[in-house]
């Protein structure tokens, strides 16, 4: 018998179980926090994976490789992070490494880069301790790569704390004085400014599009359990669909699920809708995850030749999906 993956349990911070549907099939999804970029994930749950079928509990686990290690053993079904995570557990696992983005949720990364009060540009966190949520991949990447493009280098002009708990847990740091800086996902960068942090850059002025938020699944599990799995991905195309067509009853969903203030909530709706942030019908952005490819190439996890998007993904449960919703 497996024996339960002590890791998981120690970074589990709760686990939101559906209402009990009869003979519904129950599943388990990761996430990492309560935030726009797991919006679909929570409507999802509520209002569609039951008319699939599916019971899905949702599991928070701070932190991308505990999710991916709990896909590997069984005791998550979905891994719903950013596709970096996939890349570099691929990369890392060796010819073991065969996890794959299944299905696309947010297709670009947008995060303002906010520095505590006393920053008052970029070249004032030379020196400084910057929070992140892992020292690789994600908003990690994001934030690495858009310094670089501003002209400051890790190690050697700044250090990283890991601080689980996506973006919430990182603007707490900030306001505790724990860190100098970080990036800051809508909208808790605005927030963040309208505290009196001051905002230091749009990290999507450098990078446009990026395979952000995505269905992550272990082809050992899925390819046994493909209804399943179109199951899931069917229920998750129709909350991105929601959202698009009812954004005023997503941002109240927004407040009264996930405990976002209701100006905030709207904002941060609006924007994601206006730049098309949200997967629409879930596709994957192949573009998007080539850069995700390239980041990681000057993160030093790949190098050259560069692998094709098409490694790290299995779309034929996202097409079938597609095809049973009539898309």
């Amino acid at each position: 018998m497996r024996k339960p993956a002590r890791f998981v349990v120690l970074l589990v911070l709760s686990i939101i179980v559906a209402p009990h549907l009869g003979r519904a099939e129950t599943v388990r999804a990761g996430y990492t926090s309560r935030d726009l970029n797991y919006l679909p994930f929570f409507i999802a749950q509520r209002r569609f994976h039951p008319k699939e079928g599916l019971q899905v509990d949702l599991v928070s686990i701070g932190r991308s490789d505990v999710q991916l290690q709990a896909l590997v053993t069984g005791d998550l079904h979905f891994a719903n992070i950013n596709a970096d995570g996939i890349i570099i557990w691929n990369e890392r696992s060796g010819s073991a490494g065969n996890l794959k983005v299944a299905a696309g949720s947010s297709n670009a990364a947008p995060y303002l880069l906010v520095g505590a009060k006393n920053i008052k540009r970029i070249d004032d966190l030379k020196g400084q301790k910057l929070g992140v949520a892992s020292l690789r991949g994600g908003a990690t990447s994001i934030l690495l790569s858009y310094l670089k493009a501003k002209g400051l280098i890790y190690p050697r002009d700044f250090s990283m704390v890991v601080i689980a708990g996506g973006t919430p847990a990182r603007l707490s740091a900030l306001e505790s004085g724990a860190i100098a800086g970080a990036v800051l996902g809508i909208p808790f960068g605005d927030i963040a400014v309208d505290k009196g942090f001051p905002s230091l850059g749009d990290t999507m002025d450098v990078i446009s599009t990026y395979q952000f938020n995505s269905v992550n699944i272990n082809p050992a599990w899925a390819e046994k359990n493909r209804a399943t799995v179109v199951k899931f991905i069917k229920g998750h195309i129709q909350a991105l669909r929601w959202i698009y067509e009812r954004p005023g009853e997503a941002a109240d969903f927004l407040t009264k699920e996930l405990g976002l203030q209701g100006p905030y909530a709207r904002r941060g709706i609006d924007y994601y809708t206006k730049h098309k942030v949200y997967a629409v019908n879930g596709d994957v952005t192949l573009p998007g995850l080539k850069v995700n490819i390239e980041v990681q190439a000057q993160d030093g996890v790949l190098k050259e030749p560069l692998p094709a998007p098409e490694k790290y993904t299995d779309l034929s449960y996202l097409r079938q999906a597609q095809k049973e919703l009539g898309l």
